[in-house]
């Protein structure tokens, strides 16, 4: 986030563009946020949707983190391209 933040301004896309990639990096960056620590507390890994109880939480918080993540990504290499 903190990388792309100072380039959010010189691309030339729409608002909307912008704030997509804004909020799936934000987004990304609190189901890890959610799922690491609590991953460290129950000793579930999350790597897989069979888990018990909390597993589920933790690989919940892992599959938002990385969905999140490749879209922002696929937006922000959109945005470049458009851009250049």
């Amino acid at each position: 986030m903190l990388a792309t933040a100072p380039l959010l301004a010189s691309l030339a896309v729409s608002d909307a563009v912008k704030w997509t990639i804004v909020v799936t990096l934000v987004l990304s960056a609190y189901g890890f946020c959610v799922a690491t620590p609590l991953a460290a507390i129950t000793g579930e890994r999350g790597l897989s949707a069979g888990g018990k109880g909390l597993g589920r939480l933790v690989y919940l918080g892992n599959w938002i983190g990385a969905v999140c993540s490749v879209m922002s990504a696929a937006v922000f290499l959109y945005a470049a391209f458009v851009s250049l």
